[in-house]
């Protein structure tokens, strides 16, 4: 399994706990009223989690944005450009 796959199941196992508890938690407050009478809906726990994934998902994206941005390109060398021994440091 490696390194790799027990931190991949790690990940994953987290995942499934913190989606699972926010789920539930956000159930039982709706359904106790707690977030207002236009949030008793039981099935505002998936709601919450499925649109906070979106978010991360973004998020992930707006972080990514600088890492795949494109580099100016190097001007091309001309023939009078010239590169031998004296360009070498000594």
């Amino acid at each position: 399994l490696g390194a790799w796959g027990a931190a991949r199941a790690t990940a994953a196992g987290l995942a499934i706990f913190l989606g699972g508890a926010i789920r539930d938690i956000t159930g039982h407050l709706a359904e106790n009223g707690v977030l207002g009478p236009a949030l008793t809906d039981p099935t505002l726990g998936y709601t919450f989690v499925y649109h906070a994934e979106i978010g991360l998902l973004f998020l992930t994206l707006v972080a990514l944005g600088p890492l795949v941005r494109v580099a100016p390109l190097a001007p091309k060398p001309t023939a009078d450009d010239r590169f031998g021994i004296v360009e070498f440091p000594t």
